[in-house]
């Protein structure tokens, strides 16, 4: 069932203004104890199990927080796509007020939107006080643990496998088994945090059936790679199209050489060159025209049913495994960025398979400013994701509303 929600002109410029920082902020990491952090080698990765610590720093003064948070940055291990151990980076906020409700301090497994493709756009290497601060600030004030993935490859060393649904899942899954074995887990994400959030919703029950996940937020999720390629290409938002090719040649290095193949040597520039951008950088906002990049000159869109991207497109679709626990999922329907039929086919797609979604859409006043219909989204959902949670939490059932 499709439930809309308007929202007033002033809601949607509160929204962009608090919002854009999470969009608009990247710092560079810093040096020193940071780079030892992220780059000594782990050599008991291979021995860990998913999800156990492997190493941490502690942070003492956080940026824009003040007090009343412990703050630490994890390494920990994780599982890739092709069944490798692999070192994630990530970061634990807690508040250090004493939690008094009657079930063990609930867990948030936060999963951050699209921040880029290099180290340094990794959310613990900000700590998310910049990059995701406004995100996890309502959860940390409702007294919730937030234990946040950075995904395969970005803070730590080799590629970012930038929306695949795989990698990303299970990073999701393992950081949430960071936390305490008895608490109450909600996963959590909104744009690429939405799809890293439902593909998690949909391997939990395999991949990490111990974990008492209550619930799942899935917000304006990319669901689909082949829903999503048009709206971006011919726009200044079009480095998100690198960033998904360069996704696919990193967690497939076998195909890319094939991948690479498609495109002609300022295609391959580039991609090259993305590998290095946070979505902050100017180079990232130049618009980017796909037909100008490939060898063939027609557009990316049309090359996904090539047999070299055919399978790795299949596979990192979420929406075929019907997810065991509850789901938000959510948009804005004048969403310019990840296009409102993500959610509408992922709607259609779980809902057939007989999963509990509760779904939401929320009109919003279009905003002619490229890119500035995608975050209000975000800031639109608490009012409703927020108490949802909490029904989950301390009651232990399906909050009223739910449709199936």
């Amino acid at each position: 069932m499709r439930q809309t929600k308007k929202f007033s002109r002033t809601a949607t410029i509160a929204a962009i203004a608090m919002l854009s920082i999470v969009g608009f902020s990247t710092p560079m990491a810093e040096a020193g104890p940071l780079t030892d952090f992220y780059d000594a080698p782990v050599t008991t990765v291979g021995a860990a199990s998913p999800g156990e610590v492997l190493r941490t720093l502690p942070v003492n003064s956080p940026k824009g927080f003040g007090l009343g948070f412990d703050i630490e940055r994890i390494l920990y291990r994780s599982t890739d796509t092709h069944d490798d151990p692999m070192v994630v980076s990530g970061y634990s906020m807690t508040p250090t007020a004493p939690w008094t409700g009657p079930v063990p301090r609930p867990v948030i497994a936060y999963a951050p939107g699209t921040s880029g493709m290099a180290d340094r756009c990794a959310g613990s290497v900000v700590l998310g006080t910049v990059g995701s601060s406004p995100a996890i600030l309502p959860l940390l004030l409702a007294g919730y643990r937030v234990v946040a993935t950075d995904y395969q490859g970005l803070g730590t060393p080799g590629g970012h496998t930038y929306l695949n649904r795989i990698a990303s899942g299970r990073a999701l899954l393992d950081a949430a088994r960071t936390a305490d074995d008895d608490a109450p887990v909600v996963l959590f994400g909104y744009s690429e945090g939405g799809f890293a959030s439902g593909a998690a919703a949909e391997l939990a029950a395999t991949y990490a059936p111990e974990l008492k996940i209550r619930g799942a937020y899935v917000g304006a999720p990319p669901a689909d790679p082949t829903l999503n390629i048009e709206t971006l290409d011919n726009t200044g938002l079009g480095s998100a199209v690198l960033f998904a090719v360069d996704g696919m040649i990193n967690a497939y290095p076998d195909r890319a050489d094939s991948i690479r193949s498609l495109f002609d040597s300022d295609g391959i520039a580039a991609l090259d060159a993305a590998q290095n951008w946070c979505t902050t950088d100017p180079a990232a906002t130049a618009t980017v025209r796909t037909t100008e990049l490939t060898r063939d000159g027609r557009p990316l869109d049309d090359q996904l049913s090539n047999p070299v991207l055919a399978d790795i497109v299949e596979t990192n679709t979420v929406g075929r495994i019907a997810p065991v626990m509850p789901v938000y999922l959510s948009h804005a329907v004048e969403d310019d960025t990840v296009p409102i039929e993500q959610s509408r086919t992922l709607l259609r797609r779980w809902s057939d398979l007989g999963a509990d979604i509760t779904y939401r859409e929320y009109d919003l006043p279009d905003i002619p400013v490229e890119g500035a219909n995608h975050l209000p989204g975000a800031l639109a959902a608490y009012s409703d994701v927020m108490p949802w949670i909490a029904g989950l939490i301390h009651a232990g059932v399906e909050p009223a509303g739910t449709t199936r």
